[in-house]
């Protein structure tokens, strides 16, 4: 007799045609502290799982009409962690390699002894206790990989945007030293939005062509006073320091992965629609479209502010100024979706 102690509620089904044995059986496992349900049939042993839960099920394996080797893979279809130990008068090697490959514990010979059943029940629980418990473990696992992954994920998107805002501070900072280039980059990045927008981009591309166009010109920071400030004609040594700036500020954001294609964009800003412009010298559409917006709002915003070398242009002058650079240095598409917004905002 078990240890009281050590008793279960664990519901086991017994399936045999044989009502003796199926008698039998169940007498003995509630005996051993185990509540049992009883069929004789497949489809009966189907119906009673479709009411009741069972950790186990004792089947045999002739039995008219459906027999065991079906019942196990219908039974492994309603439940996968239900443990299944087949019951059989004949000793069958190849019907014991099928019932395991379907998915069965362990196979018991007719007539067996009522404590070797009583084994091979508490092991076939253990096992699936044991299985359980696994899963239980990998879900809990695999919960707290995620939670943390989210956290990290969260910190470092923190992180991030500490360090884009940090950026961004120090290009409006040396801006706002500036009388010519004060608030540049701010109106720069909202005409390139608002271009976006015309365009019926997605609304994450709208946003990295903003964060883009904020930190357009952050690689001047590498740029001498001098020759930023200069009043006259910039030699070629200087033209050369100024044209490197795009790839100063690609390599200042490189390490913030998820600022590739903001990265792209300001790389590429100053590249010209006929292929004329740096640092690659890309063509058309080679160029990225982010780029494209950013280098339309640029120019408007760019001569329609003074600088050291010239005074500001009036509107009308620069907007006739971008029509005749559509296609040259200019995206045609690109400068139409800006000449819209720039007559809408305008309107009354």
């Amino acid at each position: 007799m078990a240890d009281p102690e050590a008793l279960t509620q664990e519901s086991i089904l017994v399936v045999d045609d044989e009502r003796l044995v199926n008698s039998i059986l169940a007498r003995y496992l509630s005996q051993m502290g185990y509540a049992c349900i009883t069929a004789q049939s497949g489809p009966e042993a189907l119906e009673k799982l479709d009411g009741q839960s069972c950790a186990l099920a004792l089947c045999d394996i002739r039995m008219p009409g459906m027999d065991g080797i079906e019942l196990l893979k219908r039974m492994k279809e309603w439940d996968d962690e239900i443990a299944v130990i087949m019951v059989s008068a004949v000793d069958n090697r190849e019907v014991a390699v099928e019932a395991m490959r379907a998915g069965a514990y362990d196979y018991v010979i007719k007539p067996f002894h009522l404590e070797e059943v009583l084994i091979s029940v508490q092991r076939a629980l253990e096992n699936r206790r044991l299985i359980l418990e696994r899963k239980e473990y990998q879900r809990n696992l695999e919960r707290k990989v995620e939670e943390r992954t989210r956290e990290l994920a969260q910190k470092n998107e923190e992180l991030q945007r500490l360090f884009i805002s940090a950026i961004q501070s120090i290009v409006l900072t040396l801006q706002a030293k500036d009388e010519y280039t004060e608030d540049h980059s701010r109106r720069v990045a909202a005409q390139a939005s608002a271009i976006a927008k015309e365009l019926s981009l997605p609304e994450e591309e709208v946003e990295n062509i903003r964060r883009a166009a904020l930190l357009h010109d952050l690689g001047k920071i590498g740029t001498k006073d001098s020759i930023l400030n200069k009043p006259g004609r910039l030699t070629a040594e200087e033209g050369d320091e100024i044209r490197m700036h795009p790839l100063i500020a690609a390599s200042i954001l490189e390490p913030i992965t998820p600022l590739r294609e903001v990265i792209t964009y300001i790389k590429h800003a100053h590249e010209r629609y006929d292929g004329g412009g740096y640092p690659d010298g890309l063509k058309g559409e080679e160029i990225p479209l982010g780029a494209r917006i950013i280098s339309v709002a640029d120019v408007f915003d760019a001569m329609t502010s003074p600088r050291p070398y010239r005074a500001a242009m009036g509107p009308e002058a620069v907007l006739e100024h971008i029509r005749n650079e559509a296609g040259k240095q200019l995206d045609p598409v690109v400068v139409d979706a800006f000449l819209t917004v720039y007559g809408a905002e305008r309107d009354p």
